[in-house]
């Protein structure tokens, strides 16, 4: 479906293309490249997993407030944020401030011989928080302009059993201060993420009798059960329109392979671009684990105890898809579109604009810029090539939704 609002959008841009000023912001953005940069790896040394983004949420409210933004703040959840503009509802701005890896993981980074960043979230989010920072003295610069506020800053807990807290306390705390919501996530900046998948992550512990591994041979093992669970969860059918997955992330469990393992557990993690879709298929995971545990129980001597199962869902988060008609959708193409990016709507991923989404609020997931590969691996790579481009796109898209309602 055509988006109505693109003719207009890309009137929008072509007028603020023609302001000097505007025009002396995107050349300024493409100059401090090197510094985005470096600041990109400044952050990405300092260690910030989630539930522990103190000292990278300190470095990065320092830097904004160096950039001119005003009322720069840690909420109660450590998330940061700050003002530019007028008092007036309109845009928040955010990347996450929280990685995958522990606090003991070697976040160092060093540039290969081809110009190629290598370091454990480089990318995700580090260049998110470095394009945002790179952004904020622009918009602060033509701060005139805007009829709306942008409400700009980082959040805490995007990651994994994170669950979206950091988003989920902006949208409950900070919504009547914005209207329109996007997050900076990665690099590519020609993907434009509009579907937020539904997700559902679950802890299964499998429990039973244990012993040695040969007098007490015959029992039912709680390792023998994750594996049986593991098998039938890959098993699960699922459809590819709308992209649904499955996937056992971890296992782990038992003492030593002469003991009979008295527990395990499996880590699973399930999407889809439906919420109903999701909804079905944890049913169906539910089941398939509660069959591998009879299963097991069934060919084993269960005279001194069966296997049990209990689950803990550690992660709910819902799902929601930008409407194709959206402003904000057709600001931000007409936008990329204007620094020379060919971008499309339509990406699909889990972010932090999936809480917005969920609740109507529009929102959208834009690329830092550059290009990353091996995202939440510590072998994680940035290539800066045209770089620039990512901020250029963030500081044209955020004037150009101003004027949408």
């Amino acid at each position: 479906m055509a988006n109505p609002l693109a003719d207009l959008n890309t009137e929008r841009v072509r007028v603020l293309l023609s302001n000097d000023r505007v025009q002396a912001e995107l050349q300024a953005l493409k100059a401090r490249e090197p510094e985005t940069i470096r600041t990109q790896i400044e952050l990405t040394e300092i260690p910030s997993p989630t539930f522990h983004e103190g000292a990278r949420a300190a470095s990065f409210a320092e830097r904004l407030s160096a950039a001119g933004v005003q009322d720069v703040h840690l909420d109660d959840q450590g998330n940061v944020l700050g003002w530019i503009g007028p008092k007036v509802p309109g845009l928040l701005l955010t990347a996450h401030l929280d990685t995958v890896f522990d606090q003991d993981t070697d976040v160092s980074v060093h540039q290969d011989e081809q110009g190629i960043y290598h370091g454990a979230g480089i990318v995700d989010d580090d260049r998110g928080l470095a394009a945002v920072l790179a952004v904020a003295p622009s918009l602060v610069a033509v701060q005139d302009l805007l009829t709306h506020g942008i409400l700009i800053g980082a959040n805490v807990r995007e990651e994994g059993k994170g669950d979206l807290g950091g988003s989920r306390y902006l949208l409950e705390h900070e919504a009547e201060h914005f209207r329109n919501f996007i997050t900076v996530d990665g690099s590519a900046p020609e993907r434009i993420v509009t579907i937020g998948p539904a997700c559902a992550s679950f802890i299964v512990t499998f429990s039973g009798p244990g012993g040695h591994a040969y007098g007490n041979f015959g029992r039912p093992s709680a390792v023998h059960a994750a594996a049986r669970a593991t098998v039938a969860i890959t098993d699960l059918e699922v459809p590819g329109d709308p992209k649904t997955i499955w996937n056992v992330g971890a296992i782990r469990g038992g003492v030593t392979e002469t003991s009979i393992a008295y527990s395990a557990q499996i880590e699973v993690d399930l999407r889809s671009n439906e919420q109903s879709v999701l909804d079905d298929l944890v049913v169906r995971f539910r089941a398939a684990v509660d069959a591998a545990v009879a299963e097991e129980n069934r060919l084993r001597d269960t005279s001194a105890g069966e296997i049990t199962a209990t689950m803990v869902q550690t992660c709910t988060i819902p799902g929601g898809t930008l409407p194709s008609e959206s402003g904000l959708g057709a600001a931000a193409e007409a936008a990329l579109r204007a620094v020379g990016v060919e971008a499309a709507l339509g990406g699909a991923a889990t972010t932090d604009a999936n809480i917005p989404l969920s609740l109507g609020v529009p929102a959208l997931c834009l690329g830092g810029g550059g290009h990353g590969q091996n995202e939440h691996s510590t072998e994680e790579l940035f290539d800066p090539t045209d770089s620039h481009l990512g901020p250029q796109g963030i500081f044209l898209t955020a004037l150009a939704q101003d004027g949408e309602d």
